[in-house]
């Protein structure tokens, strides 16, 4: 019986897959960096992505830590 059967789903690509596959074509790490203001929270963080030519992806977060508060003025 012909047309019983459904298609599979579409395979997804991760979001970072344009940036794994740029490492692997050319060869060289590439790296990407921002800051991030997470829900529910009031403090910046940075973030650093470095995607590996092996294919690899090293993350790294760093929570932006508010600097001392300024004197009140007179």
């Amino acid at each position: 019986m012909a047309g019983r059967h459904r298609r599979p789903p579409e395979p997804e690509f991760p979001a970072d897959a344009d940036h794994r596959l740029r490492a692997i074509a050319e060869q060289r790490p590439v790296v990407e960096e921002g800051v991030v203001l997470f829900s529910g929270s009031d403090r910046p963080y940075l973030y650093r992505t470095v995607y590996e030519p092996d294919g690899a992806a090293k993350r790294s977060l760093l929570r932006i830590d508010p600097g001392p508060p300024e004197p009140a003025a007179d």
